[in-house]
């Protein structure tokens, strides 16, 4: 073997692997939003890159379509091992890679099929060395080329794709993968006739066409979904902001019943003191003291357990006191509404029902417990909501909210009317953990 055939061995040997390195790095740079740390992306890549390469190093050689296969199964299987939540998803990102993965690569070879053409030119063929130069540069095109074809048509789907953090229905993953898959069955059908009849020139141009619009079908259906995804969480918002309004409505009802109680107590106090006085006057000490337990009793179920200075958070607090006490858990409230302010009543209940909701769901522990700050500070609100949390807090870089693995697909609404009402007031939530402590803090402009 001369030493340009040597050459020629090794640059076809090296590329291949190049390539399916470059893959890897692609499939860690794709599915790095949906995973809960970088880390957790790059060893999804760098197993898919291991096990092609091995695949491809190992005799006896298997069908490519089957390594590949292999390879995205490997990758699925880390990922789900690093991060267990949201299973269909991940099932959506192996599906959409694999078909990418074929698209670009295929759309690649045409290109570079168009340059081989060049090589085969006898007059080139006979000069050695540069043929080999000009097969380096075309090989280097090529692999640049896959690599820049699948990397943007991944980061495409990442753009259009907004839902990282949320849970996707079976339904949904039915939706999303059918374009996938549809691809990929194109590529086997029109490879196979290349294959059998050798096909060549206007077929190749068929092909890219077919491979692009597949990619294109991937990134429009994705679209789609985003689109009707969103449009559901906005109505689903809407219905859960109007539901807890209508609470909020019938706490202002119950408190102006309570009011009027305190003011029918208060107008019959006079004759109460005069029966106190007639009782202890005619030496009956013991009615006396009995009448007056039971006003004190009828007083203390007039007056609220918790006292914020408004009426409103006065019974979303208590009602949510109670529920935790129901189940076991210590309730600790620190709150005082601020008084001459521009702050809304309604806006501060959405925010505390949607954090104290939160926490009800997500208090854990042997000792469970779900404490409430608030303090004003010049122009500057701070409602701070703490539970009790024997977990690891994760959150989506996205938004910067926690993930969830909870299928209702109304979850994570709660949230975002919260951060809605804080931007209203130039704000912003922040979420933190502190060992066994996880800390929502609401922090609002109120002047």
């Amino acid at each position: 073997m001369s030493p340009v055939e040597l050459c020629w061995n090794i640059t076809s040997y090296v590329s291949i692997i190049v390539q399916l390195v470059a893959t890897g790095i692609c499939l860690g740079i794709f599915v790095s939003p949906y995973m809960p740390g970088r880390s957790k992306a790059i060893k999804a890549g760098a197993v898919y890159g291991v096990v092609m390469t091995v695949l491809y190093i190992m005799p006896p050689q298997i069908d490519n379509i089957l390594a590949y296969f292999i390879g995205t199964l490997a990758s699925f299987a880390v990922m789900c091992a690093e991060d267990r939540r949201n299973i269909n998803q991940k099932i959506f990102l192996s599906v959409t890679f694999f078909s990418l993965r074929w698209l670009s690569t295929s759309m690649a070879e045409i290109i570079d099929h168009f340059f081989d053409i060049v090589l085969l030119n006898p007059e080139i063929a006979a000069l050695g060395w540069l043929h080999y130069g000009l097969y380096v540069a075309i090989r280097i095109l090529g692999i640049l080329f896959s690599f820049l074809l699948l990397l943007l048509s991944a980061q495409a789907v990442n753009r259009a794709y907004e839902s990282k953090g949320r849970y996707m229905e079976r339904r949904e993953l039915v939706m999303l993968t059918v374009p996938s898959l549809s691809g990929v069955a194109g590529y086997a059908i029109f490879h196979f006739y290349q294959v059998q009849f050798e096909m060549t020139g206007f077929y190749d141009v068929l092909c890219f066409l077919y491979y692009l619009i597949s990619v294109i079908a991937v990134l429009v259906i994705t679209v789609i979904f985003q689109n009707w995804k969103t449009s559901q969480e906005e109505q689903s918002g809407h219905e859960l902001l109007e539901s807890q309004i209508n609470t909020i409505k019938t706490h202002i009802g119950e408190i102006e019943r309570l009011y009027g109680d305190i003011r029918s107590l208060r107008h019959d106090m006079g004759n109460h003191i005069q029966m106190i006085e007639h009782l202890m006057g005619s030496g009956n000490t013991a009615e006396a003291s009995a009448y007056l337990e039971r006003l004190k009793i009828e007083w203390q179920e007039l007056t609220p357990e918790i006292r914020t200075g408004n009426p409103i958070t006065d019974m979303i607090l208590l009602e949510k006191k109670k529920e935790a006490e129901m189940r076991g858990i210590r309730f600790e409230s620190d709150f005082r509404y601020p008084e001459n302010t521009k702050l809304d009543a309604f806006d501060v209940s959405v925010i505390l029902y949607n954090a104290l909701n939160n926490c009800m769901e997500s208090v854990n522990g042997e000792k469970p417990y779900i404490r409430i700050q608030a303090f004003l500070k010049n122009s500057v609100f701070m409602l701070i909501v703490s539970n009790s949390f024997e977990g690891k807090l994760l959150t989506n870089p996205a938004d910067g909210l926690p993930y969830t693995t909870k299928k209702d697909g109304g979850h994570g609404i709660g949230l975002k009317n919260m951060l809605r009402v804080a931007k209203k007031y130039m704000g912003d939530l922040s979420f933190e953990q502190n060992g066994n402590e996880v800390t929502v803090g609401i922090m609002l402009q109120v002047a």
